[in-house]
């Protein structure tokens, strides 16, 4: 048995404490003595697990489970670096020790991944200057996060200038919606002759497709980074009550 997986980093499994052993992918397939193959990664997006259906031959796995993820993200392909690039948004506090005011403040940040990359780099722009966050699970990252000025190339700051705009003043849900929608129809158009379950999680957010499973931040775990081994055991059982 061979199982296909894709999703964010909830079905990567990347976790406060690194410990990908305790995934609900892996629990998931040592339960059924299956082989997994797992595409999901951190900035996983609707679009790209679309994309990764369309490029695999289906016949060759037994069952896919798929983790639908916030609805803000999408990917591109860059035609200089000639790879996928996966982009979402997030806020975050802006440190005073950038802004020069007198406390944090939140900030729309740009999520950026390359497609054979395994961690995020975060831009804004802050008085016309591009800062940069270098963005890894925190058992891997420094006692602080390091912020950089103005350390980018030129098709980076053009990159982010440009999908800080989108997201500031082209972007909107109703748009974010369709796409989710639309991304569901063709996951089960593909999907149709094979086992599958299709669960969401990630935002606290009503998603507008009707998935098998839904876990919600805030009620079902705390946040992406800091699902423990208790909520992988729950999807896990979850996914077996389905099958």
């Amino acid at each position: 048995m061979k199982i296909y997986f894709d999703g964010c980093a909830k079905t990567g499994g990347y976790s406060r404490t690194g410990r990908v052993d305790q995934r609900y992918p892996k629990l998931l397939c040592e339960k059924l003595n299956a082989e997994e193959y797992n595409l999901a990664n951190r900035n996983g997006n609707n679009t790209r697990i679309v994309r990764n259906l369309l490029e695999h031959d289906l016949s060759q796995f037994d069952l896919f489970i798929i983790q639908m993820t916030k609805r803000n993200r999408f990917e591109y392909f860059d035609k200089k670096i000639k790879k996928w690039v996966s982009i979402g948004m997030q806020t975050r506090k802006l440190p005073k020790e950038i802004t020069g005011l007198s406390e944090t403040i939140d900030e729309i940040f740009i999520t950026v991944r390359n497609e054979d990359e395994k961690f995020i780099n975060l831009y804004t722009i802050w008085k016309n200057k591009i800062i940069s966050l270098n963005d890894v699970p925190s058992y891997h990252r420094p006692d602080k996060e390091i912020y950089k000025i103005n350390e980018v190339s030129d098709d980076v700051s053009h990159m982010v200038k440009h999908y800080l705009h989108y997201y500031r003043c082209v972007y909107s849900e109703e748009q974010s919606k369709v796409d989710e929608q639309m991304c569901f129809r063709t996951m089960k158009s593909l999907l149709k002759n094979h086992k599958h379950i299709i669960m969401y999680m990630h935002s606290d957010k009503e998603i507008n497709v009707p998935v098998d499973l839904i876990y919600k931040k805030g009620k079902d775990y705390v946040s992406g980074f800091y699902m423990g081994a208790d909520t992988h055991q729950i999807i896990m059982n979850d996914i077996l009550k389905l099958l």
